[in-house]
């Protein structure tokens, strides 16, 4: 099956015409109400409209999505934006890209860091769109460029507050390389990009990041709901934090568990960590079949882990909606039944639009390249 639509009847060319409308609505579309990309100069940048601001998750995932359509020339002017805009050059935050950046106006002519903190996500979707587009495109500089900076993710030698990306102890991604943030995030753990670094480096590192962060998850998802939390402990309880209100339930950030968890279940990579990827799939399609079965019902966006309801949680939003049908791809044709009402609810509803378009439309693409298989 060439892709997951094919479940509720579509055609491979109705799904082309889907996505490609679906990229040229995002990117292309009209900069008041569709767009979230758009030009300055000769570059192009990802808006998060609703904050006006720049950041490395929709950078990265800019990039990773044009790298996976063959969207070179869009893929070049994110890739240089980045490395102009976000990426600190030096000091102790070097080579990390600033998390958050500010967009020109009346106060400032230019784009400016407005904290050069990095967030792991943004750093780990860098690497694997410049491995991606390093093959797609025919450019050996994006693999070194990869190659360099997971280097850094993985071993940075400490320079005032800034570490390296990932617990040497636990092999476990921080929430941040800034000291005092010694938990996780449960949505920072991509399976499948840490097999396809250790393919591309060697490096027997990535294969113990896979391992742990497998062995991680388990933890922390629930094994009844197969819902996270946003932020996590080491050992996969729930995270409170003084900053965020949200973090230690199920919302914004742990919805992209469910894509993760299904993007290492569908992709092989041979000769890399085989064994241990053959256990995780049993793993994963039950967690992915035990998400879908919570979500037969449930029409909330945050929740505690049980699936308790929370006060003032927001409704299903398209954002969390095109996570639970990326979800599908973990599951087995037995599964049928189960994934045809989220596939079809994933067809039917409308490209995102408006204020909160940026992060709805970056996983409403996201999902459609996991549903595509591409």
């Amino acid at each position: 099956m060439e892709n997951s639509f094919q479940q509720i009847g579509k055609t491979e060319f109705e799904f082309r015409q889907k996505i490609q409308g679906a990229f040229r609505q995002l990117f292309y579309g009209d900069p008041q109400t569709e767009s979230v990309c758009f030009r300055f100069e000769d570059l192009r940048y990802i808006a998060d409209i609703g904050h006006n601001d720049v950041r490395s998750e929709g950078m990265s995932y800019g990039m990773y999505i044009c790298a996976k359509l063959g969207q070179k020339e869009a893929f070049e002017s994110l890739w240089k934006f980045s490395k102009k805009y976000l990426q600190n050059k030096e000091g102790d935050y070097s080579p990390y890209f600033a998390w958050q950046v500010g967009i020109p106006d009346g106060s400032h002519s230019d784009f400016f860091k407005m904290d050069p903190g990095a967030a792991p996500d943004g750093e780990e979707y860098f690497a694997a769109a410049l491995l991606i587009a390093a093959k797609k495109f025919q450019n050996a500089e994006y693999k070194k460029e990869a190659v360099e900076l997971l280097q850094q993710m993985a071993h940075k030698s400490t320079t005032g507050k800034v570490r390296a990306m990932f617990d040497p102890q636990n092999a476990i991604v921080r929430f941040s390389p800034m000291a005092g943030n010694d938990f996780s995030d449960p949505s920072y753990h991509t399976l499948c990009f840490y097999r396809l670094f250790a393919k591309e480096t060697q490096a027997p590192f990535w294969e113990r990041v896979y391992a742990q962060s497998f062995r991680f998850l388990k933890r922390a998802v629930h094994p009844k709901t197969g819902l996270a939390p946003d932020y996590a402990e080491f050992d996969g309880s729930p995270k409170k934090t003084s900053f965020n209100p949200m973090s230690h339930y199920f919302s914004g950030d742990s919805w992209r568990v469910a894509l993760n968890l299904a993007l290492d279940h569908a992709t092989e990579i041979p000769g890399v960590c085989e064994e241990i990827h053959q256990e995780a799939k049993e793993w994963e399609e039950r967690a992915c079949r035990n998400l879908l079965q919570f979500f037969r019902t449930e029409r909330f966006a945050d929740l505690n882990v049980d699936g308790t309801k929370i006060p003032n949680a927001r409704e299903m939003t398209t954002g969390l909606l095109a996570m639970n049908a990326a979800a599908t791809c973990a599951l087995t044709p037995k599964d049928a039944a189960l994934a045809k009402p989220f596939l079809e609810e994933m067809w039917n509803v409308k490209i995102p639009t408006g204020t909160w378009r940026y992060y709805d439309g970056m996983l409403y693409l996201l999902s459609l390249i996991t549903l595509a298989k591409l």
